[in-house]
């Protein structure tokens, strides 16, 4: 069959997404009359780099007023057909969030910025060409990064070095300074932005879909500390802080801490940063997947980015500059949109937050750290059958690692927040 005859239209991923919408959504996208014609597929994204959503890589053709055809490469990412999968990992309250981020809330954020004088305003973040939104047929279509030479790094089993992660972290301030800029100067408008994102992963109503899971993630934890550091502080610490009740430690701090909250991202590990190259150095950095975005203290995305991105041996040495160099670039951001960073989050205030919350990263890690390890051909295959919702923790059925470098990789994140005073 011809592929015009098998990709004229988009209903069998998406049955909202009528031929009618695209091409309105393409015409915004250009600038001017497009008219949809065809898709191509391009290719699937990497086995385990998504577990919420399915993700192609796709090119949305077309043809402008005169029939000049232009094209643009596309991430569609998609609820899980299977409704089985879609109840069990609550799919559409995530596809809710992030739909409300990229709809409403970035592009809020992103007209303040527009309004000042800043040197290196953040755009570092992929591009929305169209949504659709119904809770069984969610896609969000954003700009393919890879388009412009952004792209995943390959050593998540290892961490970034101290050049990728100054880059994150930059971009990650960048970000943050825009909500704590707006706040200060409009916040009845940030205010009214904060209200359309809402907890997706650490909520009271979400107790009984995660406990479960957190038992066994604590207990993966405590075997790598206890084989790794046997008979140390470490293994005593870990074992009081995998307790049930941290849960509500963890709704805490995404929950209730707003007064120094920015919409944050929610989500901070290896896979949803892309770094751009140069003479194969690294010199930017995109942040991709906001599904978990929240309103909260920016200290739950530099937590988890630290226990989640980097090593052992890069937190020895540069941990503390690491932290300055995030605090110097939003400190700038801030004051170059018209706020006083001392006034709105001083460094003293920063240092406490980090303090208090880093906790929140360490326990978020005892989730991602064992599926970062995996090599990509052992990565949990997400097939499911029927109709109903299962526990997590009968679909995630991870166990102890099993290869030193793994549980180092775990229990060096303990030692540190140990180490740190953290827990």
């Amino acid at each position: 069959m011809d592929m015009l005859d098998d990709f004229v239209t988009l209903a069998q991923i998406c049955p909202g997404m009528t031929n009618d919408k695209i091409t309105n959504a393409l015409t915004v996208w250009f600038g001017h009359t497009f008219i949809f014609t065809h898709w191509e597929y391009v290719g699937d994204t990497g086995k385990g780099d998504s577990y919420l959503s399915e993700v192609l890589r796709v090119r949305l053709h077309g043809t402008d007023r005169r029939f000049k055809p232009d094209y643009v490469q596309a991430i569609l990412k998609n609820i899980p057909k299977n409704t089985s999968r879609r109840l069990t990992f609550r799919s559409s309250e995530f596809f809710k969030n992030e739909i409300g981020f990229y709809e409403r809330v970035l592009p809020a954020l992103l007209n303040f910025q527009s309004t000042k004088e800043v040197k290196d305003p953040f755009d570092n973040h992929a591009k929305l060409i169209f949504t659709y939104c119904d809770g069984v047929n969610d896609v969000v279509c954003l700009e393919d990064a890879t388009t412009h030479s952004f792209r995943s790094v390959n050593t998540r089993q290892i961490g970034i070095d101290f050049v990728h992660s100054k880059l994150a972290l930059k971009a990650l301030a960048k970000y943050h300074a825009i909500s704590f800029a707006m706040k200060d100067q409009k916040p009845e408008e940030f205010d009214k932005i904060k209200k359309e994102i809402f907890e997706t992963y650490y909520h009271e109503r979400l107790r009984s879909w995660y406990l479960r899971f957190w038992s066994r993630i604590g207990k993966i934890a405590v075997d790598a500390v206890e084989k790794e550091f046997p008979g140390s502080i470490y293994v005593e610490k870990v074992k009081q802080f995998v307790a049930p009740e941290r849960y509500d430690d963890m709704i805490n701090a995404a929950c209730n801490t707003l007064e120094n909250g920015v919409i944050s991202h929610g989500d901070t590990w290896t896979n949803n940063f892309l770094f751009k190259y140069r003479d194969a150095q690294p010199v930017d950095a995109m942040i991709i997947d906001f599904q978990l975005a929240r309103c909260a203290t920016p200290v739950l995305d530099i937590s988890f980015m630290m226990y989640a991105c980097t090593s052992q041996d890069l937190r020895v040495q540069h941990y503390d500059e690491l932290l300055k160099h995030y605090y110097e670039v939003l400190s700038t951001q801030i004051r170059e949109m018209g706020s006083d960073p001392e006034k709105v989050y001083s460094w003293g205030t920063f240092m406490a937050e980090i303090k208090k919350y880093s906790f929140f990263g360490l326990a978020f890690s005892f989730e991602s750290t064992p599926f970062i390890v995996l090599p990509p051909e052992d990565a949990i295959t997400m097939i499911f059958e029927g109709d109903t919702q299962m526990d997590i923790n009968d679909v995630w059925k991870i166990g102890p690692f099993r290869t030193r470098e793994g549980r180092l990789r775990e229990a060096n994140n303990v030692k540190h927040a140990v180490d740190m005073g953290y827990i």
